[in-house]
């Protein structure tokens, strides 16, 4: 069991309280929050686990959101963009979206797929990937992780600081797992094959086409894409890396995983997260029903992620990945989600568009409790459990 000491002295280090707001709609008058707090009544209850929660010294910065019937009702903000500075994160603030990315880049597929732009039953050229085996893999093979190829294949490589493209020349003398579209592994690089596609279809790079066909046409207000848009913004989180480390001090926010945008090149504020939520179930337009149903349609039986899902898997007894979502059975409930991770930075977003329930949240330090938020959320609105998922991290 995972277990963080607190004391009272890491309460000193959070010099920016939290703030939260129980609301009808993102402009909701003092009486919307009233209303919102009757009509969802768990909300009270969650606010008081995340503020237990949040004196985890290692939460340096985090914003969170519950979406309810497609309209937000509560709004969370705590922390600092850099521990120390007194600059308090807010909705507007921009965190690193990681692989939270590849949401965007599977409905971007989906658009272009609707618009006969694309073929995703077509292999990928092998000038752009080529892996051994039979056959090549599609585009929704290579989008729902379906290459054979070793899970995370070269990642390191990536890190290391070596060229995309070089490293996918490599993946054609890798030894497959399973015979192609067999079996699911998660991908980085051979995901990143997608955006020479996507450039062959619209003409554009791939940030300009993410730009130009999602960001700007649904109204996403601060969303960006790699590290200098990130440093432009007028308000964004710096990274605290280090799972055990004894105190917070802001990293660079430079990362490798700009040169794979498709995979983890996205920056997202909170209020953009929330615009996504909605348009992925439907509560804002930008998205045709067929378009939705098709990203978010189960491809890959995801056994490796039910695995690993530990004592989760209470609730969660079976997950797929659709293109760039996963799904999740939760209790018989269908879940959309996907969460990301860059060195001093998360993200997660659930959805369930049958309800119109989302929640999201963005973070700027590594920690272990945010990652167990929307289990606590989905416990606390659907009384299948008593949302302790958190207590593991608070001291006895």
């Amino acid at each position: 069991m995972i277990r963080s000491v607190l004391t009272a002295m890491t309460c000193l280090l959070a010099s920016v309280p939290s703030q939260a707001q129980i609301s009808a709609s993102p402009d909701a008058t003092d009486s919307g929050f009233l209303d919102a707090g009757a009509a969802y009544p768990y909300l009270e209850t969650l606010e008081t686990r995340l503020d237990a929660a949040m004196a985890d010294r290692r939460i340096v910065g985090l914003v969170a959101a519950v979406i309810e019937n497609g309209e937000p009702v509560y709004i969370y903000t705590h922390g600092e963009t850099a521990a120390g500075s007194g600059e308090a994160v807010t909705r507007e603030t921009l965190f690193r979206a990681a692989s939270v990315s590849k949401t965007f880049t599977g409905t971007l597929l989906g658009l272009l797929e609707a618009d006969g732009l694309v073929d995703l039953s077509a292999p990928i050229p092998g000038d752009v990937l080529r892996v051994r085996g039979s056959r090549q893999p599609t585009l929704e093979e290579i989008a729902s992780h379906r290459t054979g190829l070793p899970p995370n294949a070269y990642d390191l490589d990536l890190e290391a600081g070596q060229a995309p493209s070089r490293i996918r020349e490599r993946l054609a003398s890798v030894d497959l797992l399973c015979p192609v579209g067999d079996c699911y592994t998660y991908q980085n690089i051979a995901f990143s094959a997608l955006e020479s596609v996507v450039s062959e279809a619209t003409g554009e790079d791939f940030g300009t086409a993410i730009r130009s066909r999602l960001i700007e046409p649904l109204g996403l207000p601060a969303a960006s894409v790699g590290t200098a848009a990130l440093t432009a913004s007028p308000s964004w989180a710096r990274p605290h890396s280090g799972w055990r480390r004894l105190a917070n001090r802001a990293g660079d926010p430079e990362t490798p995983y700009d040169t794979i945008p498709s995979a983890s090149g996205l920056n997202l504020s909170l209020d953009d997260m929330i615009v996504w939520a909605q348009v992925q179930m439907g509560a804002r337009p930008g998205l045709s029903d067929t378009v939705r149903s098709r990203i978010h349609a189960p491809l890959t039986d995801t056994l490796r992620e039910t695995r690993r899902l530990g004592e989760l898997r209470e609730r969660v007894d079976q997950t797929w990945y659709g293109l760039g979502w996963r799904i999740y059975d939760w209790e018989g409930r269908t879940l959309v989600l996907h969460s990301g991770y860059l060195s001093g930075y998360g993200a997660q977003i659930v959805l369930e568009p049958e309800t119109g329930f989302a929640f999201v949240a963005l973070w700027n330090s590594d920690n272990r409790p945010a990652w167990w938020l929307w289990p606590t959320v989905m416990d606390l609105r659907t009384g299948d459990g008593p949302g302790h998922w958190l207590d593991r991290f608070l001291e006895d």
